[in-house]
């Protein structure tokens, strides 16, 4: 009998696991991130609805104090055309232009700035303006208008449309400049009377100018103010004027003290970002996820505004800390950045007014006076308010300092130090004029 191999054993014992079905993970993957995506939809759902309650009840409140929210509210009283100072300006574009080129080398000179030009710049002047007489008849006629209303529209993109307000801006500072190179010419001709009535010319024409829409606008109007001051003081140094002349000059001074174009520049502002938040943000491709961020930065930016707008009728000095917490607060993104430059607005307009008050002082000191100002001159005896001697950035009265050569009236700026009438880096605000 044969034998035959016993069969082998099979083992029983697998060691490899069984593969676990992958469609239950992904299914439960799948859950959770539609469970997350409805959290997050339902979350920005609820702030966007919020986001758009605050932006629109903050727009409620503005309406309900009578507050400006379109141009066409802000301009309701429409100015006749021969009754706005921007129909003028507009007339004499093409004299501008050709007196920009003419004048161009001329303006960069030492001359210029001090109002001092040479013979031969004078027999040069004097045939440019004749050529251009038409011109200063026409910027005559818009600085005797009750005011300037631009033609300046906000279109769909309204950062576009910012051009229109920069050429209106740049034309007018144009002007101003080739006043100042009249007022040189008849300083230089001893027509001081032409001089003075020229500088307070300008001064209007700046007030007018101030009331271009934005911040831009104010800001350009404040630098047309300062050519104007220095006609004027320019004026002082070189003849004796009239108790007449010198209360003419103080009404003019005086009514650069308002803060209605400062308020107007802040109305317009508004106005323009709020068409930029609806047009450029809140539409743009940002919309579908995170536009609720940028409702409440619009919310911020109006509070801001409004803060700065109620400060606007208080001196600098009444408001110092309150200013310094404004420019430490944590906002959104674009209000953080807007804050910063309504701040250095605010300075740029306290400078402004500091400089104003300086020349009023020194008006008054040398109507009391004549040309023997004391060196610690008796402010209380000056025919001015106290106010209108009110140093804006330390409520005391402002600073008067003579010596054998010149007389400085000064501000001790934003500092709050005394520099002694030093205005490098714009550590004091003020004026000087040499009395030798």
């Amino acid at each position: 009998m044969s034998e035959s191999n016993p069969p082998e054993s099979v083992s029983t014992n697998d060691d490899s696991q069984p593969a676990r079905p992958k469609r239950g993970i992904r299914k439960k993957f799948l859950i959770g991130l539609g469970l997350l995506l409805a959290l997050a939809l339902g979350f920005n759902a609820v702030q966007s609805w919020r986001a758009s309650s605050q932006l629109e009840s903050r727009l409620e409140e503005l309406r309900d104090q009578g507050v400006a929210l379109t141009l066409d509210d802000l301009q309701a009283e429409r100015l006749a055309e021969d009754d706005n100072a921007q129909t003028w300006i507009l007339r004499a574009k093409s004299h501008t232009e050709a007196l920009d080129k003419l004048l161009r080398d001329y303006q960069g000179s030492e001359e210029f700035r001090s109002f001092l030009p040479t013979d031969e710049q004078v027999e040069w002047l004097e045939k440019a303006f004749e050529d251009h007489a038409e011109a200063f008849e026409l910027y005559a006629k818009a600085a005797g208008c009750s005011g300037l209303q631009s033609d300046w529209r906000i279109e769909d993109q309204p950062s576009e449309s910012l051009q229109v307000n920069m050429d209106d801006c740049a034309g007018a500072r144009s002007i101003m400049r080739h006043c100042a190179a009249r007022a040189g010419l008849l300083m230089a001709q001893e027509r001081f009377d032409e001089a003075l009535q020229l500088g307070l010319q300008m001064l209007k024409f700046s007030r007018a100018v101030e009331h271009q829409p934005m911040v831009i606008g104010h800001m350009v109007g404040i630098a047309c103010r300062y050519i104007s001051l220095n006609v004027l003081v320019a004026v002082f140094e070189r003849t004796p004027l009239t108790d007449e002349q010198r209360g003419e000059i103080d009404q003019a001074l005086a009514g650069c003290e308002s803060v209605d174009s400062f308020r107007h520049a802040l109305a317009s502002e508004r106005i323009y970002a709020l068409a930029v938040f609806r047009s450029e943000i809140f539409g743009g491709p940002v919309q579908s996820m995170v536009v609720w961020t940028f409702k409440l930065d619009a919310c911020e930016y109006l509070d801001m505004i409004a803060q700065v707008d109620e400060w606007s009728t208080d001196s600098r000095h009444s408001i110092g800390a309150k200013l310094d917490v404004l420019a430490r607060k944590e906002s959104r993104p674009l209000t953080n950045l807007s804050t910063s430059a309504f701040l250095q607005f605010r300075l740029s307009h306290d400078r402004a007014l500091a400089r104003v008050r300086c020349v009023r002082l020194l008006n008054a000191l040398q109507r009391h006076y004549g040309a023997a100002i004391p060196n610690a001159p008796e402010l209380g005896e000056l025919p001015s308010s106290e106010e209108s001697r009110q140093d804006p950035f330390s409520g005391q009265p402002l600073k008067v300092l003579v010596n054998d050569d010149e007389v400085v009236v000064y501000s001790v700026g934003e500092n709050g130090t005394d520099e002694g009438g030093r205005f490098d880096d714009e550590e004091d605000q003020g004026i000087r004029i040499k009395v030798n």
